[in-house]
């Protein structure tokens, strides 16, 4: 701050020692003027000018400028090396009289221009002190590393952040930029109507689901600060992400814990067994365990991609906890680990609605035709009379909160360009999975 006052200062201090410069020589020349047109006036009273030679008079036939009309004087003001030359010049008897005479020019002291500029901006100085500190509520230097930090954190923040002023946007961070569909160099602010039309509709606090400018669906809170009003606002299949993602972990801690609880009794029942001398029973328990895990892994052995192995790995123990069948058919080729992990994501959502909404049996089936096709089959009730599509957000019987998954496992599916749909087939409800080919 202090640098960027500096500039101004100075050049007020320059402008004030030229300005004092200017208007004093200006009233030195014309004084002097009037003192040389006065010596030229009484040399010509003179019966011999030449007396008042070393004042500057001469008797000349050539003038430095026109002789002049009889009974007047012609003056004039040059700059010359030796200083600025005031002359003047009259008609006589012999000839014409020119009385010349050279002042150096006036440079005023800049002492009290620069001390004027010293004040300046020490006044400037407090003021913009004072006025940071009343904003940021911390010293000039605190109060601008302060408004650095906060500079970051408000370009970093994943949410969009638009701050308004009537119907201008005078505030957006780059996250709001690219929600909106501006380009980075846009600078506001800019016209609400323009940038966001239906949020300009509706300027009211409180939160609201809103067409975004891309035409993507989005979710926006307002809130008043003072005169102005701050909205936040995201894209809905990115909170349906971050929902999903959390409730993804839940169920993997479940797992986990389901897991941990279920090796935890085994252990309980093996070393009850060693304690009462069956030894034999003990080993063959250990037996089915290992033939259980032998199971599954010869039925994930179609499974190519790492990622999906994982997640029905977990998925066929989860089953086995609630006392389901698993049944696993086809297989899943490698070409397909460039998307493995939204496959995983997609079939980790149709797979828990499957468990959770099965009575006795889960099925899952791969099949390759002019690209790659996953049926999820559950033998449960199927779905409510009265809802005709599961894929919207929320839309889900089991309580509030819930219903996200099947609408962000068609939002992943439809970014891959594919598709996913369902429909009942006897006993069975069919969730279906169709994506295109890997692009080779």
């Amino acid at each position: 701050m202090a640098r960027a006052l500096w500039l101004p200062v100075l050049a007020l201090a320059l402008g004030l020692w030229l300005a004092i410069g200017l208007e004093a020589n200006r009233h030195l020349l014309a004084l002097a003027l009037r003192e040389t047109e006065a010596l030229a006036e009484a040399a010509a009273r003179l019966s011999d000018p030449q007396a008042l030679s070393p004042l500057g008079v001469r008797l000349t036939e050539r003038p430095r400028e026109a002789a002049p009309l009889w009974g007047e004087t012609a003056a004039g003001v040059e700059v010359a090396p030796q200083g600025i030359l005031v002359w003047a010049a009259r008609p006589w008897d012999r000839g014409i009289l020119e009385a010349a005479r050279a002042y150096p020019p006036y440079l005023p002291s800049p002492l009290l221009p620069f001390g004027l500029a010293l004040l300046a901006w020490l006044w400037a100085w407090r003021r913009a002190e004072g006025a940071v500190r009343r904003t940021l509520g911390a010293p000039l230097k605190e109060g601008a590393e302060r408004l650095n930090d906060l500079t970051a954190a408000f370009t970093s923040l994943e949410e969009g952040v638009a701050v308004l002023k009537g119907e201008e946007v005078v505030l957006l961070n780059p996250k709001g930029l690219a929600l909106l569909g501006l380009p980075p160099g846009a600078l506001p602010p800019l016209p609400l109507r323009r940038v966001w039309p239906a949020l300009a509709d509706r300027l009211e606090e409180g939160e609201a689901y809103l067409p975004l400018p891309t035409g993507r669906p989005g979710r926006v809170r307002l809130l008043g600060f003072g005169d102005r009003r701050i909205a936040l606002f995201q894209e809905q299949a990115e909170l349906l992400r971050l929902a999903e993602e959390l409730t993804q972990s839940r169920r993997h801690l479940e797992l986990l814990r389901a897991q941990a609880h279920e090796f935890q009794n085994l252990l309980h029942v093996i070393g009850g067994l060693l304690e009462l001398g069956q030894a034999e029973e003990a080993l063959r328990l250990v037996q089915g365990e290992l033939a259980a895990e032998k199971a599954l892994e010869s039925l994930l052995r179609g499974i190519e991609v790492p990622l999906v192995a994982a997640l029905l790995l977990g998925k066929l123990r989860r089953a086995r906890e609630r006392g389901l069948g698993f049944r696993l058919e086809g297989r899943l080729p490698a070409r397909y680990a460039s998307i493995g992990e939204s496959l995983a994501s997609i079939l980790g959502h149709l797979l828990e609605n499957a468990l959770e909404a099965a009575q006795s049996e889960v099925g899952l089936r791969f099949l390759e035709e002019e690209g790659l096709k996953v049926e999820v089959l559950d033998d449960g009730p199927g779905l409510p009379e009265g809802r005709e599509t599961p894929f919207l957000p929320g839309a889900s019987g089991r309580g509030t909160g819930r219903g996200y998954g099947l609408a962000l496992a068609r939002a992943q599916a439809r970014a891959l360009g594919g598709e996913v749909g369902y429909h009942r087939k006897g006993r069975w409800t069919v969730f279906w999975l169709s994506l295109p080919g890997p692009s080779s």
